[in-house]
């Protein structure tokens, strides 16, 4: 097990102050026994650098700097992001999903004012975004964040983004997206130039070691309403504060990122019922289920799910293009729903 405090003085161009964030950083990723491994260590690491440097900065400098931690699904990146945000504080660390983020931006748009105004409503008096699971699907939304990150930066606010790729391979290969990635490059570029990149790939997905003892809630068939039932009995153990849905009721109506996150946080459960084999139609309906399970993680919401098909059957129908699309949300996607179904 590293000793970081150790490993961070004996870094080269070690600034004294920041052990002390290190410190609290390292004791808060800890809590309920989480051990860091060496890239989780080496991530900590530079957010206490990163955290130290921009309390110390003055303001409008243009000179704070990012991090970039990109890694496979259930790395623990959004874990680093919230021991920063956690020993920071609301006051000093703005923490948003990239859509709660975009959503922000468009109802400052509604609600009118210069940019900056805007800009000083959204951030207030925080010295870093962290902003988890970042994308940009669509070219409109690209240029939005390219403008956002650059006031961040102007305000001499960093940045701290989670992905599970870097930055220029975010955008989907695909033909018909092609001519659109001009928009979306100069995003790229800013982040890499703006951000240290920084892998956090252990190999392991922590999700899967979440309640691994217990098979997640995925009921194949299991009956409406008789008591006896698994569904039955969970739903009784919930008491009040657990909601029912169908597949179609919630994901094939429109509804935006807000409203997901609304939901996840009023309800302590969910059941959703007649999950179906996902295919080519769904292809709505996978963006909203996108959104609503990064919500759903964000809450901590406990899942089960009634499905025509096992798990692994369900995710393994989608179209080639639709699977390139989406392929990227979805691995996440597919790896925070069984973990919500166990706890």
């Amino acid at each position: 097990m590293l000793a970081l405090p150790l490993l961070f003085r004996g870094t080269p161009g070690h600034p004294g102050k920041a052990s002390a964030l290190l410190d609290e950083l390292d004791a808060r990723f800890r809590a309920g026994g989480h051990l860091p491994d060496p890239d989780q260590c080496n991530a900590l690491i530079h957010l206490a650098r990163l955290g130290s440097a921009l309390l110390k900065h003055t303001p409008g400098s243009g000179q704070a700097a990012g991090l970039f931690l990109w890694g496979g699904v259930g790395r623990g990146k959004t874990r680093l992001l919230d021991t920063l945000g956690d020993a920071l504080g609301p006051a000093q660390a703005r923490r948003l999903h990239v859509a709660e983020l975009l959503a922000a931006v468009h109802r400052s748009a509604v609600a009118g004012g210069d940019w900056q105004h805007r800009m000083n409503s959204l951030f207030g008096t925080a010295r870093v975004l962290l902003l988890d699971e970042f994308h940009a699907y669509d070219s409109a939304d690209a240029l939005i964040l390219l403008r956002v990150f650059e006031s961040a930066l102007a305000r001499g606010m960093g940045c701290v983004l989670t992905a599970n790729h870097p930055p220029a391979a975010l955008w989907p290969d695909l033909p018909r997206l092609r001519e659109q990635a001009r928009h979306y490059t100069p995003l790229a570029a800013w982040l890499e130039q703006q951000c240290t990149l920084l892998r956090v790939d252990g190999g392991r997905d922590y999700r899967e070691g979440l309640a691994a003892e217990a098979p997640p809630r995925w009921w194949l068939g299991a009956p409406a309403a008789r008591p006896e039932s698994r569904r039955g009995a969970w739903r009784e153990g919930r008491s009040e504060g657990w909601r029912e849905a169908g597949f179609d009721a919630l994901f094939r109506q429109a509804r935006g990122p807000g409203d997901y996150a609304s939901l996840a946080t009023e309800r302590q459960a969910l059941l959703i019922l007649d999950f179906p084999r996902l295919a080519g139609e769904h292809m709505d309906s996978l963006r909203r289920l996108v959104w609503f399970l990064d919500a759903a993680w964000e809450a901590r919401l406990p899942l089960a799910v009634t499905a025509r098909a096992s798990v692994a059957a369900s995710f393994s129908g989608l179209a080639p293009e639709l699977a390139a699309l989406l392929g990227k949300d979805l691995a996440r996607s597919r790896s925070r729903l069984l973990a919500l179904c166990r706890i």
